[in-house]
C-alpha cells in the first residue's frame, strides 16, 4: 500500500527538520501510543492500541529514523508486531521553503501488512491505514503549528 500527500506549517525548515529527527518528538505524533521508550538518537520503540474491526489490542513498533539529510530530509523505517500480525512500513518526509513563508512537507508510506490484519481484506486494512496516516499527519502539523 503506498500513500503520500504534502501540506505547509508555519515552521522553518531547519525546526521541522528538527522535531523529525527527534525520537522523543516523533513518537508524539503516533495515534493510541500508550508508552515509548527511547534506544539511542535514531531509534525508538513503542506500544499503541490497535483497533481493526473485531481486532482489538495493543501492538509492539520498533522505529528507525535510517536517513537524514539536514533540513532537506529524513526517512523512516517501522516494525509492528501484534495481534497475530506484522506491519512493515517506510515512510519518508521532504522539507521544501513554503512560497508564503514556512515549509512544505512532502511524505510518502509504503506499508506491507501480513497476518490476520491482512486476512481482514485490502479495503478494510486500506480506509483503516487512511485513518490512521491522517491522524499521524494532523498531530505532526499541529507539533509544528
Amino acid at each position: 500500500m503506498h500513500y503520500g500527500g504534502s501540506f505547509e506549517v508555519a515552521s522553518a525548515r531547519a525546526r521541522v527538520y528538527e522535531f523529525a529527527t527527534d525520537p522523543s518528538k516523533v513518537a508524539t505524533i503516533f495515534p493510541d501510543v500508550l508508552d515509548v521508550k527511547i534506544d539511542d538518537a535514531d531509534h525508538f520503540t513503542l506500544k499503541a492500541k490497535v483497533g481493526i474491526s473485531s481486532i482489538k489490542g495493543v501492538m509492539d513498533v520498533k522505529c528507525a529514523i535510517v536517513e537524514k539529510v539536514p533540513s532537506t530530509s529524513v526517512k523512516l523505517k517501522l516494525r509492528a508486531s501484534g495481534l497475530s500480525s506484522a506491519v512493515d512500513m517506510e515512510s519518508g518526509f521532504s522539507f521544501e521553503d513554503a512560497k508564503g513563508g514556512g515549509t512544505l512537507v512532502r511524505w510518502t508510506a509504503d506499508a506491507k501488512v501480513a497476518g490476520l490484519i491482512a486476512r481482514m481484506g485490502s479495503r478494510l486494512t486500506d480506509s483503516i491505514a487512511v485513518k490512521y496516516l491522517d491522524q499521524t499527519v494532523e498531530a505532526l502539523k499541529r507539533s509544528l503549528s
